[in-house]
């Protein structure tokens, strides 16, 4: 059972790693499939070929007596994605369910050792567990990087870091940005 629950984990949280913001409205719907509200997900004159950066939060639900903040910090030029980072953070008075989270980052974060200019680090403290995932696009080895997540459904795109594929993965699960 628990292996089960930590494959569900590393899928859950490896969907996370690509998530991020689009221009497009999204539906919010409740648990009935009625439209509750319509929320922008960056403001209407976003340029998503453009420069700057992003800053991104999604709101997430784990469970009773687990808190998750889920932000992310993008960094773009010209519609690349130059840098993206991940802060991923889970609170809970369970110790259960943090060695959960701590092994399922751990999982992660071992996928892509040695590779250069990915870093993820796991830092555990007291009633929390944070997840840095930190990837230059600028520097990377896109082959490498490819080989490690697959091709498919990736923001890949002529060897750069499309953001606008960004932002269409990232709008499904709801990430709200600003641009910095």
């Amino acid at each position: 059972m628990k292996k089960i629950v930590s494959l569900l984990s590393l899928i859950v949280l490896c969907s996370l790693l690509v998530c991020g913001c689009r221009k497009e409205e999204i539906d919010n719907k409740d648990v009935t499939g009625t439209t509750n509200v319509k929320q922008s997900i960056v403001s209407e004159d976003f340029d998503q070929n453009g420069s700057g950066l992003l800053r991104c939060n999604q709101e997430a639900v784990a469970g009773e007596g687990i808190d998750v903040s889920l932000n992310y910090i993008v960094k773009y030029k010209n519609g690349n994605i130059l840098k993206l980072i991940s802060i991923q953070n889970v609170k809970s008075d369970s110790s259960e369910s943090l060695d959960l989270y701590e092994n399922a980052y751990n999982n992660i974060s071992d996928n892509y050792k040695g590779l250069e200019h990915y870093e993820g680090v796991v830092v555990r403290n007291g009633d929390s567990v944070t997840y840095t995932m930190t990837i230059n696009y600028e520097k990377i080895n896109i082959d490498k990087l490819l080989d490690i997540e697959g091709e498919e459904d990736n923001i890949i795109k002529n060897g750069k870091a499309k953001l606008s594929l960004w932002l269409d993965l990232a709008g499904k699960v709801g990430t709200v940005c600003e641009e910095d």
